[in-house]
């Protein structure tokens, strides 16, 4: 079973429910994409991450997200999706990964499996929940958090997101020390 972070800790707030939920419904709206590109504008932000919790959940939401990235050149872009397995959503992602200031990564793990195709420029990013569990040709491996701690396979760590491993934590290292995930 899949074990999404945002399913608890400060997610289970009602105050993030409700912000979650507005952005949801913000995101329905038909200027949503002219929003987004003037906030972005005006805000002067350089980076943004699409979704730390929620996922691609229509072809419309894609269409739109694709929209607000050809007309923002100036931010650059990444986003984790495991809607790959969505037949009319894994179209639009092939256009999302070609967009130059977008780095798509397709979510998978031992539920999902790995993906049967990943487009070009997307990479794979695989949360692991058990020791032996196989990341094949993930570009990227999450730990579940039970095994941060544990003394884990060479063919593993090499792979797995820094701020995860004791190496890592030791060294400090943070999401923006690193910038693997917008950046490579």
């Amino acid at each position: 079973m899949s074990r999404c972070y945002a399913r608890k800790g400060r997610f289970a707030f009602p105050q993030v429910q409700e912000r979650l939920n507005w952005c949801y419904e913000q995101s329905k709206r038909d200027d949503f994409a002219d929003r987004l590109v003037d906030e972005l504008y005006r805000k002067g932000v350089l980076l943004m991450r699409w979704h730390c919790a929620g996922d691609i959940y229509c072809p419309a939401y894609a269409r739109k997200m694709l929209d607000v990235m050809v007309r923002s050149p100036h931010t650059s872009f990444w986003c984790y999706t495991r809607s790959w397995r969505v037949p009319t959503i894994s179209l639009i992602l092939k256009e999302l990964s070609l967009v130059p200031n977008m780095k798509l990564w397709l979510s998978a793990d031992a539920e999902t499996g790995y993906p049967d195709e990943v487009p070009e420029n997307a990479r794979v990013a695989w949360m692991q929940t058990s020791v032996d569990e196989d990341v094949g040709d993930s570009d990227l491996v999450f730990l579940d958090h039970p095994l941060r701690k544990l003394t884990l396979p060479l063919h593993v760590l090499e792979k797995a997101c820094p701020t995860e491993t004791p190496e890592g934590k030791k060294k400090g290292t943070t999401c923006a020390t690193c910038r693997y995930c917008w950046t490579e």
